[in-house]
């Protein structure tokens, strides 16, 4: 089982990888985005995804957010700065909250969106104290995925909204199947994926009502094709990088397979990328 610490060490050593591979200076995302009819290029998907999910949550300026696994603070600083509500972004990495804090401080934004290091499982902030909880591909990490949803709903107003985007398992997996999502996810130090039915039940027994599902893995498509395609310079510069550092992170190493496992994966339907919405 993937410790906070063994989280936060992913992110932080693979942070070069997103800079190379992921636009990181100017998008400031982590996630795959959203493509639609709108989106021109990888920028504006990355993008895109925030004005979806703000728009699927109903989040105006008078809502208090929380960005649950808000990585270097790219969605939340776009929705301070598009729509002027206050939101307050946790993750795990003290590194990326760093980053976070001083893009927001360049931005003039400090008083619109803060970060902290906290778990998104158990919190230190009070009953019922947001309006809306976000997490993008953040979810995933958590090793019992109830912890996280019980903590939502004890966070949330009466009325309260969760928004999410990530990734979900196939139903039954044969045991090759199986085994090729769980090297996938254990990349991302990740133990393993839920169903989108065990959340859904979960949602449920915590106490939202009606979740809602979209299906948006065609919206992911040509993100999840860009990192398949990094795969292959990442195998030579992984290369040539094992010869000057004879012992190189067991993250570096997975985290250059999982462009391919997630692809490989997706090409034979083993995983979906949902949006879910629950409402208090």
């Amino acid at each position: 089982m993937y410790s906070n610490k063994d989280v936060e060490q992913y992110y932080d050593l693979s942070q070069t990888h997103y800079k190379r591979v992921w636009d990181l200076q100017r998008s400031r995302s982590l996630h795959y985005g959203y493509w639609d009819s709108s989106t021109k290029n990888f920028h504006e998907a990355l993008l895109n995804i925030n004005k979806i999910l703000s728009a699927k949550a109903g989040i105006i300026k008078q809502h208090k957010v929380l960005d649950a696994g808000c990585g270097i603070g790219g969605s939340s600083l776009w929705l301070a700065k598009n729509i002027g509500c206050n939101v307050t972004g946790i993750s795990l990495s003290a590194k990326q909250v760093h980053t976070a804090n001083n893009l927001a401080l360049a931005e003039n934004l400090q008083s619109l969106a803060f970060f902290e290091q906290q778990d998104f499982t158990a919190t230190h902030y009070e009953a019922e104290s947001f309006d809306v909880i976000w997490a993008i591909e953040s979810v995933c990490h958590a090793s019992d995925k109830s912890k996280f949803i019980n903590e939502a709903y004890r966070l949330l107003k009466k009325g309260g909204r969760l928004i999410l985007a990530d990734f979900f398992k196939q139903e039954n997996l044969a045991e090759k199947n199986a085994a090729l999502i769980t090297q996938w996810a254990n990349g991302w130090a990740i133990d393993d994926f839920a169903t989108i039915k065990n959340f859904t039940e979960q949602l449920n027994n915590a106490g939202f009502h009606h979740p809602n599902i979209e299906d948006a893995t065609t919206k992911i498509i040509p993100s999840a094709k860009r990192l398949y395609r990094a795969y292959f310079p990442g195998v030579v510069g992984g290369f040539l990088y094992k010869l000057f550092n004879p012992k190189p992170t067991i993250y570096g190493k997975k985290n250059i397979d999982t462009a391919y496992l997630q692809y490989k994966a997706l090409k034979k339907n083993l995983w979906r990328y949902n949006i879910v919405l629950a409402e208090k």
